[in-house]
């Protein structure tokens, strides 16, 4: 108790400043409730911009029956004489003394959930909340920068762009496709990145091709595939790295020359710094653990998560729209918390085919506008030859043969311009590359 009686004797007396606590502490931190009052009394004062000594906040206090029964004003003078100063050193001993009581009790509770047998899923519960809780406490409030500095790790970071052009290097993670590099200039730390599309168009086989673009380049990826088993993917993957009918392949009809390529393909993909979990029923809070252990054990670059629809909401409550809000929130803190870019594979509504040419917009993202806000970029896939199209109008390009064709449309890049990306794709939509009319 003498640390808390420290921590307010100094702000009372005047003798030090409450700004520098202020994203230290919160009421709660303090075990005295009457501390608690008296120091919560002491930010409210500080927020009004109102001087904070002993006769302002016995005002504010007074008739209190908690601060009556510890003495009232006696017990505050009693306290403002206390003036030892290193209040910013005594408030993170008083957070850490906290932090440590909030572990103490998630260690009970892990206990008694243990000894009255509940399902392992509750009990992981509790560990991840307060994970989370106590992640939220470490994590620094106070980020305000001078602009001095500010421009500093600006004229850093050009630095570090300039350098890269220069050796021929991507400024973020390769995309596998030139046209869409020159417009986004790869993938960049901290970005939401939103792929959406109708069913069937090939979300999945695109991010595929994104995530092994990645790892050629040494980047390490980890993909959350909620529809789709490891297995499947394996498999899909193969067949596009070899180039060989998905047909025969999947019959098992392959020449002894077919199956030699299959395991050199498949030595070679084993070596690549990429990880995937296919396990059901994901939540942004459990797809936020895995990849702070993944970070943890190596190395992490690039989360990709297929997709959107069937995330599990931590709050079943919820309305259908603040589910989705609450989940694309939750995925663009994880980009900032992790410095890496997240692609978030989205199903686009019905309407989209009721566009012209079908060709979907922004206004087709299903279920959320927060899907657009949240995200930095909003890439839209069609194919329109699978609509029976033959030909389509791409900007100024008439009578674009639809065979083999995709479009991206860059619909949305918050630091960036928008535009159409064109590919080419093989018959069964195993291989992508560049477009060449």
């Amino acid at each position: 108790m003498m640390l808390e009686k420290n921590i307010l004797g100094s702000i009372i007396s005047g003798y030090e400043d409450l700004g520098s606590i202020s994203n230290i502490l919160t009421q709660y931190m303090f075990e005295n409730p009457v501390h608690r009052a008296i120091y919560s009394v002491c930010l409210k004062l500080y927020d009004q911009g109102k001087r904070i000594d002993l006769l302002t906040v016995d005002a504010e206090l007074k008739g209190k029956s908690i601060y009556m029964k510890a003495g009232g004003a006696s017990y505050l003078a009693e306290m403002s004489q206390i003036t030892c100063g290193r209040l910013a050193e005594h408030a993170l001993m008083l957070k850490e003394i906290y932090i440590k009581s909030v572990v103490h009790e998630m260690a009970k509770g892990i206990i008694i959930a243990l000894v009255e047998q509940k399902p392992l899923d509750d009990i992981l519960g509790i560990l991840n909340t307060v994970i989370d809780q106590v992640h939220s406490l470490l994590v620094e409030k106070n980020k305000s920068l001078p602009v001095s500095i500010a421009m500093m790790k600006c004229l850093d970071e050009l630095e570090s762009w300039i350098a890269k052009k220069q050796n021929g290097d991507m400024i973020g993670i390769p995309t596998g496709l030139t046209k869409l590099d020159e417009l986004t200039n790869g993938w960049k730390e901290s970005q939401l990145i939103v792929l959406a599309a109708r069913p069937g168009q090939g979300k999945t086989q695109l991010a595929i091709h994104f995530a092994f673009t990645a790892a050629s380049y040494n980047y390490a990826c980890l993909i959350f595939s909620l529809e789709m088993t490891t297995s499947a993917l394996m498999h899909r993957t193969v067949i596009a790295q070899s180039g060989l009918s998905s047909k025969d392949y999947r019959s098992g009809k392959l020449s002894q020359k077919s199956w030699e390529m299959v395991t050199n393909i498949g030595s070679r993909i084993q070596q690549m710094p990429i990880t995937i979990n296919d396990t059901p029923l994901q939540t942004v809070r459990k797809i936020r653990t895995e990849c702070l252990l993944q970070k943890k054990r190596g190395s992490l670059d690039l989360v990709i998560i297929d997709y959107l629809q069937l995330l599990e909401p931590e709050d079943r409550r919820q309305v259908r729209e603040q589910q989705v809000a609450t989940i694309t929130r939750g995925l663009k803190l994880l980009a900032k918390e992790l410095a890496i870019p997240v692609i978030l594979l989205c199903q686009l509504n019905r309407d989209a085919e009721n566009n012209t040419e079908k060709r979907p917009s922004l206004a087709n993202l299903r279920e959320s506008g927060a899907i657009e806000q949240d995200a930095d970029l909003v890439m839209l896939l069609l194919r329109p030859e699978i609509y029976g199209k033959k030909t389509v109008t791409i900007g100024e390009q008439e009578n674009v043969s639809t065979a083999g064709l995709g479009l991206i449309y860059v619909a949305k890049q918050r630091d960036g311009a928008i535009g159409d990306i064109l590919f080419k794709y093989n018959e069964q939509f195993s291989e992508i590359k560049d477009y060449k009319p």
